[in-house]
């Protein structure tokens, strides 16, 4: 059975690395202040809008190249913004950011953002940057918040639905949406096709699954 969060929420959300990393850098700036996200009217939701159930300890980069970090940290999918939270409270950051990990420095989800607007992102869209190097693969998750609430129900009950969408980045800094099938990514990448085809056949991949367009990508 799916948990029921019976959470407070207004809509009226406030605006305000890959690698190794040296936390010597930047560990000793904390997050000092933030803008709260306001409660409104009881509705109970029954899924959360966050990327990870836990809320890791994560690091924050801004435009200006400066890192900070936070003890938990978490990627509000709906608002498509990173939140940190305080003992119970959770705050938008008060900072121009250009990237953010949720995790360690090495192995955590990686965030970026600077791409070119497409679809319905824009260039400050945060997207889950998956392989590094000249050619990227980035994962845009979206979350639609439905109404679920039974008739004649006197509680409101809403749910996150969560889409993922696939983009391949380009050095001539196009962007792409793929799908998961190697026709889709010869397609994004015609230039490369025969190194595409040339490292799936030495891997044996058939490029049907995000993991092998990733190693590919990587590879180029």
């Amino acid at each position: 059975m799916m948990k029921t969060y019976g959470w407070l929420f207004a809509w009226a959300w406030a605006i305000p690395v890959w690698g190794q990393v040296n936390t010597n850098q930047f560990g000793a700036n904390k997050i000092e202040g933030g803008n709260q996200i306001a409660v409104g009217t009881y509705t109970e939701y029954e899924n959360q809008p966050y990327l990870m159930e836990e809320w890791p300890k994560g690091f924050l980069k801004t435009t200006a190249g400066k890192w900070y970090t936070a003890e938990k940290l978490n990627y509000n999918v709906s608002t498509d913004r990173p939140e940190f939270q305080e003992g119970e409270k959770r705050f938008n950051p008060k900072l121009e950011l250009a990237a953010f990990t949720l995790g360690d420095t090495t192995s955590g989800v990686y965030f970026q953002n600077g791409f070119p607007a497409v679809d319905q992102q824009t260039a400050k869209s945060f997207y889950q940057v998956l392989s590094k190097g000249s050619i990227k693969l980035l994962k845009y998750t979206k979350a639609t918040l439905l109404d679920v609430t039974s008739f004649n129900s006197a509680t409101k009950k809403k749910r996150f639905d969560f889409n993922e969408m696939y983009y391949v980045y380009r050095p001539d800094q196009k962007i792409i949406r793929v799908k998961k099938d190697k026709k889709s990514v010869l397609e994004a990448l015609p230039e490369q096709a025969s190194r595409i085809e040339e490292i799936a056949s030495q891997r044996k991949l058939k490029l049907k699954n995000w993991e092998e367009i990733r190693q590919v990508l990587e590879a180029l």
